[in-house]
């Protein structure tokens, strides 16, 4: 159907009776947009299996199973996924912005070279934060050359991203250089927080970034910090390599060692793209696009390639990760911001 608008009347100037696409069938109606709608009954209901710690999954399997059925609820995963964490739905409690602000502004009293800063929305909620105390900032002078950056860790109740930016002392210890909680993963959000982070330690860049695989990330980083070698976590690329391999190679331990070997015990880069070939030729993965897609970035991740890259003998984000273990000791995900920051001091 076409329609005009003449003298302030709409017209339908043509009109075709039959259909002329094919229709979705009765279990397909439930992915058209047209048939999808989250009810505010649903989100009620979502918001509280939510504050007692109910996963978002749980809550729509349960929801499923009441409603007969998924194809009955009305709505997808995605759907109910969006409105819970929508601004409008993962906003800070009431007077959450201001007392973080008090609280940041007490820690500065206290503390004359606390940094903080604080990105709010159109709304005025606060979407990403980023603090670093005195200690964390003298630290970094001395031992900012190389930093290691994960936000597998989630801890608040709206499931926000946090991180630590962290790296190692003269004496192998790890070291907080900053901390950050973060709206989403997107390159913006990485993006803001890596130019903060510049701005609170006097614009002196890493020599070294150590990270896991995040395209958003590396964007980021290839703007932010152009003058940093961005080196990808190895034992992240060995676990991927698991993930989409085992299925694939019939004699996977066999293959896992070999390249276990490959990656980790070649120190010479011609010997490691031997080695590599031989590999793919023996394991008939030569058409393998995941492989060739890990191959093209060798030279952030293998370790051939970082031997003239300082990296403090760090290859992989576990320190990262084993910061995040300890916080577990003392951080509950039901945890509102303000006790999140009080319990992580």
């Amino acid at each position: 159907m076409r329609i005009s608008l003449r003298n302030g009347f709409y017209y339908v100037y043509e009109f075709e009776a039959s259909h002329n696409h094919t229709l979705a069938n009765g279990l397909m109606a439930q992915y058209l947009r047209s048939q999808r709608k989250v009810t505010e009954a649903q989100i009620a209901n979502a918001e509280v299996a939510k504050s007692v710690g109910i996963s978002n999954k749980a809550t729509i399997d349960l929801m499923a199973k009441e409603a007969g059925g998924s194809e009955n609820l009305g709505f997808i995963r995605e759907d109910l996924k969006n409105c819970l964490y929508s601004k409008r739905t993962i906003k800070a409690k009431d007077g959450d912005t201001g007392g973080v602000l008090e609280y940041m502004e007490k820690k500065v009293s206290e503390d004359v070279n606390f940094f903080y800063s604080i990105q709010v929305d159109e709304d005025e909620l606060i979407t990403n934060i980023f603090w670093t105390d005195s200690k964390m900032v003298s630290d970094y002078s001395f031992f900012g050359d190389v930093i290691c950056f994960d936000t597998t860790y989630r801890k608040l109740n709206d499931g926000r991203p946090f991180g630590l930016i962290v790296g190692v002392n003269n004496h192998k210890k790890t070291i907080v250089f900053g901390a950050a909680l973060l709206y989403d993963e997107t390159a913006e959000s990485f993006g803001w927080l890596f130019r903060t982070f510049l701005t609170a330690m006097s614009g002196k860049h890493p020599k070294t970034i150590l990270t896991d695989e995040d395209a958003a990330m590396a964007t980021a980083i290839r703007k932010v910090l152009p003058q940093s070698h961005h080196r990808l976590c190895v034992w992240h690329m060995n676990q991927n390599a698991c993930k989409h391999l085992a299925g694939v190679v019939e004699e996977y331990k066999k293959f896992n060692a070999d390249f276990q070997h490959c990656i980790y015990d070649i120190e010479e880069e011609d010997d490691f793209i031997n080695e590599w070939n031989r590999i793919v030729d023996i394991y008939g993965l030569g058409d393998n696009t995941w492989l060739q897609r890990l191959f093209e970035k060798r030279e952030q991740w293998a370790l051939v390639y970082g031997r003239n890259t300082f990296s403090a003998h760090m290859s992989t984000t576990q320190r990262s990760e084993s910061m995040n273990n300890e916080l577990k000791r003392y951080i509950s995900i039901k945890y509102d911001m303000l006790t999140f920051f009080e319990h992580f001091e």
